[in-house]
């Protein structure tokens, strides 16, 4: 779960801090007899948002935002090769630094990494404000991570060998280097990774096949899993009000040693640990005389297939406490299916292990529909003096929970907002 996010020197972003606490003084009187999750608390008075909803003009870099947390995973999870993309307008930083700080169970982690085109800067990481490990240009911190036969002089060896380049620049890091190739060296180390690479899930953009949705809340190649979660996803699929009566799934699995006949076009096939699997799904409607009538799934509105799609990443995220990020969620959907599936993260039925959602948009209903706070919407807007910048809503004067938001953002209240003439 994501505490805060801070962005240095990447795109149009100059210095940048996303400060996902619950920034509404003392809690609701109430709020725990509410069906809705009004914050997640992972240590006892630490408070943190489920939601943040990014608004704001087109070119104002909400996508840069997304992408830097992107670009954030990537480094850790492979190199920083290619990836140096600083600000070109404001060039006050030679470097970009990305600091991330997350709760796994009660403990808050900080990890960061600054870099520039040629090598990492700095790297550190820190458990509850403690050093677990610091790397600069000049020193190393590493005495926290040494043990069984790994003394210090031997982790900077390496360092040197295995995160470095010839030159001595270093392109991998030392997080990646320990976790991938030595994880029982450090459990702090191993854990922190694995929390970045599997519970922080980013989508730059909203379309995905059922069968993505279907495999990710399975956790699984087993068919009853497989099965089990397109019903689960179909089931809500129809609470939405969607005109599908019932839907049939059939996957063909195939070693890949093996010749591959598809009969008929699939739906979607995908390749896992060898083995290929086709999917064929299929949904009903009702003609007028009351009959079954069999459809592809791809014949379905893109819509439909979007947040079939949707739901199953969704659901997943929820029942692992991940965290999810997805630029331009309400692609193809209708502002009520959009206010639904942001719900989910909201009703503690199904939030129960504080999984958060960040997400980009344009369409304001849903700060009509009485489900985010004022902590939960953050409106960016773009200068070259200060590079994209993001304020929540709780942060201007006289704004309550009552307000209409969406009526104060398009009048420019909160700015952020394009002024267009023609």
């Amino acid at each position: 779960m994501l505490s805060s996010f801070k962005i240095q020197n990447f795109k149009s972003i100059l210095d940048l801090n996303l400060d996902f606490k619950f920034d509404e003084g003392k809690a609701p009187n109430g709020y725990k007899e509410l069906d809705t999750v009004v914050f997640l608390e992972p240590k006892r008075n630490n408070r943190y948002i489920p939601c943040l909803s990014i608004y704001g003009a087109n070119a104002s870099g909400k996508t840069n935002i997304i992408k830097a947390l992107d670009t954030f995973k990537a480094i850790i999870t492979s190199r920083i090769d290619n990836l140096y993309i600083p600000n070109k307008i404001n060039t006050k930083y030679v470097s970009t630094l990305f600091e991330l700080s997350f709760f796994i169970k009660n403990k808050e982690y900080t990890y960061l990494v600054e870099y520039n085109k040629d090598t990492i800067v700095l790297e550190s990481l820190k458990e509850n404000n403690d050093i677990i490990f610091e790397i600069s240009l000049k020193k190393q911190n590493l005495i926290k991570v040494s043990g069984k036969g790994y003394t210090e002089q031997r982790l900077k060896e390496i360092l040197d060998v295995e995160c470095c380049d010839t030159n001595k620049n270093q392109k991998i890091t030392f997080l990646n280097r320990i976790a991938t190739n030595y994880s029982g060296l450090n459990k702090i180390i191993s854990d922190v990774y694995k929390a970045i690479k599997e519970d922080i899930e980013i989508y730059p953009i909203n379309m995905f096949p059922l069968s993505f949705g279907m495999e990710k809340l399975a956790a699984s190649q087993d068919y009853k899993a497989i099965n089990a979660s397109f019903e689960k996803i179909t089931s809500l699929l129809r609470k939405l009000d969607i005109d599908i009566e019932r839907m049939q799934l059939d996957r063909n699995t195939t070693k890949l040693a093996q010749p591959i006949d598809l009969q008929s076009q699939p739906y979607s096939i995908s390749i896992k640990d060898n083995i290929l699997s086709v999917d064929y799904i299929y949904s009903y409607h009702k003609d007028i005389d009351g009959n079954e009538v069999k459809f592809k799934f791809t014949e379905e509105s893109e819509g439909t297939q979007i947040i079939a799609g949707l739901l199953g990443i969704f659901l997943s995220a929820l029942d692992r406490g991940a965290t999810l990020i997805i630029d331009e969620l309400e692609r193809s959907l209708h502002p009520l299916l959009l206010t639904e599936v942001v719900r989910l993260f909201k009703d503690k039925r199904y939030n129960r292990k504080n999984a958060q959602l960040i997400f980009t948009a344009h369409n304001t209903d849903i700060l009509d529909a009485d489900l985010l706070r004022i902590s939960e919407i953050g409106v960016v807007k773009k200068n070259a003096n200060k590079g994209t910048v993001l304020t929540r809503v709780s942060s201007f004067e006289g704004i309550r929970n009552v307000t209409n938001f969406r009526k104060q953002y398009l009048n420019g209240a909160f700015s952020g907002i394009p002024h267009p003439y023609i």
